[in-house]
């Protein structure tokens, strides 16, 4: 089968022809990817900056597509299935797992990086870590209702105890996941500001939903307290991370919470410790997702509230989808179809 491969740390990803997976075992099933997204970790997995992969790898960890094969135990998921993925691998057995949360699962390993990802035209998985799809939803939308969607929903709901009504700070809203919380926090009934580094983003921004939008991130919470009469907002949703978390912070009412998504430099942060004290404001973390927030992400596309924004490219051009990642040259979420 065709696949981009990364061979090494901190090289360039190759697509070539390699042996299909080996037969599905216990658990396992083989899906025949239709649509596959492109997320800013591949591009510092590319760069050599997650720390646990194993080289040789297949890319990539957002997907949706068919099943293909089944082994034995998979008695909820048939050939033929629409199913799309947890970005990892499940134990199954931990105390997250059966409590729901396969986002903190204690032994998960990461699509692309500690096991062959999904940049491919199959991938081998447990059965156990699929959703499945409805049939008016797309492949390319339910490649990203993990990482994407339910990851937002996750971090929304369940980190940020979001409530409706709200005003929620949106950062890197002109990205696959920024522009995606935006309209994520609409549905969720709250008002949005949107911080974009790109002036050209910033009209799609606002049709995606948002009711303000900061162009640049100096003036950001000195913007922020100009459009809240000082007050600030109740929620960030901080999908940069540290180049832009001090100034989240800043943005916050009394009270208010920051949720952290991403981190696009996997560097350390100044938190203003005293600050938060006095403000009583919450840092949060938030990865991945859960197969509830999955399929809630899915019923909302389904249910045509929820209208991903995406860009597709073949499979061949996944080192250009990750140079225009890298440049911002994008809007929303790249996605490869193999």
């Amino acid at each position: 089968m065709r696949a981009v491969v990364l061979e090494k740390k901190a090289s360039e990803p190759r697509l070539t022809d390699i042996d299909d997976p080996e037969s599905p075992g216990r658990g396992e099933v083989i899906v025949k990817v239709e649509a596959a997204g492109v997320c800013y970790r591949d591009l510092l997995n590319r760069k050599g900056l997650m720390p646990r992969t194993r080289y040789p790898v297949v890319m990539g960890h957002e997907f949706s597509g068919t099943v293909a094969e089944v082994g034995q135990d998979t008695e909820e998921i048939h050939v033929g299935d629409r199913v799309a993925g947890l970005p990892h691998s499940t134990c199954g057995s931990c105390r997250y797992c059966l409590e729901g949360r396969e986002n903190l699962c204690r032994h998960r390993l990461q699509l692309g990086e500690e096991i062959n990802g999904c940049w491919a035209e199959y991938v081998r998985v447990k059965s156990r870590d699929l959703v499945r799809v409805p049939e008016e939803v797309d492949a390319a939308a339910a490649s990203i209702a993990g990482c994407v969607l339910g990851m937002i929903i996750h971090a929304l709901r369940d980190q940020a105890k979001v409530r409706s009504g709200e005003l929620v700070l949106v950062t890197g809203a002109g990205g696959g996941v920024g522009i995606h919380a935006v309209m994520l926090s609409k549905i969720f009934g709250c008002s949005v500001i949107a911080l974009t580094s790109s002036a050209d983003k910033a009209e799609q921004v606002r049709e995606a939903g948002a009711d303000c939008v900061v162009v640049g991130a100096d003036m950001l919470s000195h913007s922020v307290r100009e459009m809240t009469g000082g007050e600030g907002v109740d929620v960030v949703l901080e999908c940069v991370g540290e180049p832009l978390l001090e100034y989240s912070l800043k943005s916050t009412a009394w009270g208010g919470r920051v949720v952290l998504i991403g981190n696009v430099n996997v560097g350390e942060a100044r938190v203003p410790i005293g600050y938060m004290i006095l403000r009583e404001n919450a840092l949060v973390g938030s990865i991945g997702t859960t197969k509830t927030s999955m399929a809630e992400a899915l019923s909302l596309v389904k249910a045509r509230l929820l209208n991903p924004v995406l860009t597709r490219l073949p499979l061949e051009k996944a080192s250009d989808a990750l140079q225009l990642l890298e440049k911002r040259a994008s809007l929303g979420r790249l996605v490869l179809t193999p």
